[in-house]
This record gives C-alpha cells, sequence and structure tokens, in this order.
C-alpha cells in the first residue's frame, strides 16, 4: 500500500510539473519591420516559413513598437 502511494505522489508531481512547463518558442515569432518601408505579404511568408517547419501555420496577431527606436515596429504572430 505504502508503495501504491508513492507512486501516485510521484505521479501528481510529473503532472504538475508539465502544466507549469512553459510553451515551446516555436508557437509565436516576432519580425523586426521598418513601417515606412514593408511589405505584409513577405511579412506573412516569412512567418509562415517558420510556423511551416514546425507542421503550422501563421497568423497575424498584432504589432508593437519597439521602445528603443523611434522608426521600427514588430509584427507578432502565432503558430497554429
Amino acid at each position: 500500500m505504502r508503495f501504491l502511494t508513492k507512486s501516485v505522489i510521484a505521479a501528481m508531481l510529473g503532472a504538475i510539473a508539465a502544466c507549469a512547463t512553459p510553451a515551446p518558442d516555436y508557437q509565436t515569432i516576432s519580425i523586426p519591420y521598418d513601417p515606412y518601408d514593408f511589405d505584409p505579404a513577405d511579412l506573412q511568408a516569412e512567418a509562415d516559413a517558420h510556423c511551416n517547419a514546425y507542421g503550422l501555420h501563421a497568423v497575424y496577431e498584432d504589432e508593437t513598437v519597439d521602445p528603443e527606436s523611434v522608426r521600427w515596429r514588430y509584427r507578432h504572430y502565432r503558430c497554429i
């Protein structure tokens, strides 16, 4: 009985550790671009190439401004 209890606890701890593991980095990609000189199709193709390597497709999420630069922005894509 004591062995069963330890194995159940070990299984529960393993399940908890699996839940706490962060998602792999390949699920998202951020691509820097110049907002005055860019083609959205090129950025989508670059994100698709990244996600296709994992058998996924890139979907545009949003974009952010680089706080260190006046000019550069980032487009964020999620691999699904």
